[in-house]
């Protein structure tokens, strides 16, 4: 299945506002090159001011508005780590209002559906607390606990909280060779700049899935259909629409007025034509890899691509 690179769509939709941090350092004390500053955390960083909560399925859909107008919706599921950054207290969902300024973290090497406003279900979500105050720092960090972007030098003591995701207490040992979240608030003014942290938390491994492997969320059955039931056309992939579909879930009807079909599930709804590239996604319009076509008489085959949207909203 084709797949669109994280850091790529993510510039596309928005720039430098939701690029990682930027080095602070003076270009004549720290040399910086490109590789160590994007292998310096598995994580993009988006910010912004909540605008609207939504229930979706069992999660919350909450959308984002930077300070530039971009758009961003943040799938908060149950798993979602969920932090006041003053405090630095675990909160729940419903604990989120209009009006919070949050970051948002989420793995920049997992593939992204090509949707604006871009649908995003983030690992770590930090709100920021404007009455305590306190930032975070999300990263990866040498033997000495320097941060592998040169941007901050970790001195823990004997009284910092130091945890997993479950929030079970660790060792420091165990900080090594692992993503930390570290919520701090006064830095000397060196460079690096150095803080005693308030708060360590040790992210687990992100899955890395190969180029060009299966995503193991996608069921077994989907695949073994896929594979005694598809075409190749100019290089595409074309997989049946209403099989696949209804294996996962959504209710298809055809629309013979409109030489089409309509998918829905839950409040999701994928308007599609035969013929045309261009296919409705709820009020957004999307575009297929390849034009869906018509074969036997009664069955519409659509490009691959649009598997991966089908499976991100599950």
């Amino acid at each position: 299945m084709r797949k669109v690179g994280a850091v790529a769509l993510t510039a596309l939709l928005a720039g430098s506002a939701w690029a990682p941090f930027a080095a602070q350092a003076d270009n004549h004390v720290i040399q910086m090159d490109r590789e160590e500053v994007k292998d310096a955390s598995d994580f993009m960083r988006a910010t912004g001011v909540i605008t609207n909560i939504e229930k979706w399925d069992n999660d919350l859909m909450v959308t984002v508005e930077n300070e530039d107008g971009l758009i961003t919706n943040f799938r908060i599921q149950e798993e979602t780590l969920l932090f006041n950054s003053g405090t630095t207290d675990e909160m729940k969902p419903a604990n989120l209002k209009k009006g919070m300024k949050v970051e948002a973290y989420y793995d920049k090497n997992k593939p992204m559906i090509l949707i604006y406003p871009a649908q995003i279900t983030p690992e770590l979500f930090i709100v920021i607390d404007e009455e305590n105050f306190g930032s975070v720092k999300v990263g990866k960090f040498d033997e000495d606990f320097l941060s592998l972007d040169k941007e901050l030098k970790l001195n823990i003591g004997e009284e910092t909280p130091l945890v997993n995701e479950q929030g079970e207490k660790i060792e420091k040992a165990d900080l090594k060779g692992k993503e930390l979240v570290v919520f701090y608030s006064i830095t000397t003014k060196s460079l690096p700049p150095q803080t005693p942290p308030t708060k360590i938390i040790a992210l687990d491994p992100l899955t890395d899935e190969g180029p060009g492997e299966e995503a193991p969320h996608i069921p077994k059955s989907v695949l073994d259909m896929i594979e005694n039931d598809h075409y190749v056309k100019d290089g595409v992939k074309m997989i049946p629409l209403r099989k696949v579909a209804e294996e996962l879930g959504y209710y298809v009807l055809s629309q013979p007025k409109t030489n089409g079909a309509l998918l829905t599930k839950g409040n999701v709804s994928f308007t599609i034509t035969r013929g045309e590239k261009m296919y409705g996604f709820n009020k957004s319009l999307q575009q297929f890899e390849a034009v869906p076509e018509l074969i036997g008489g009664n069955k519409t085959y659509v490009s691959e691509d649009f598997l991966e949207l089908l499976l991100e909203i599950q």
